[in-house]
């Protein structure tokens, strides 16, 4: 099996996990960019519980002051962790 186009063309994609193996990071509604003084990163806030509850919108772009406040330091190390915009979305997508 290994090199064979015909089998690798014919995977079964199990209905839950379509979406996360067709489906980016850039293209998730918690996927945004976090400004801070001198740059501006992507980052996912799902960890958030504002945004995860949606009792805030999730803006296209958030200062970094708001995220400390929110869940400190360590939680701003876990939203900038997952920067990659073509990376395959996770479990928790919702599309933008």
């Amino acid at each position: 099996m290994n090199n064979n186009t015909l089998w690798e063309k014919h995977r079964i994609f199990i209905p839950q996990m379509r979406s996360k193996a067709t489906h980016r990071c850039k293209h998730c509604k918690y996927f945004i960019k976090i400004q801070g003084k001198k740059e501006i990163r992507y980052g996912c806030v799902i960890n958030i519980q504002i945004y995860k509850q949606q009792v805030k919108k999730v803006p296209p772009v958030i200062p970094i002051i708001e995220i400390i406040k929110e869940v400190g330091k360590e939680g701003l190390k876990q939203c900038v962790k997952n920067n990659n915009p073509d990376a395959q979305a996770c479990g928790k997508f919702y599309p933008k």
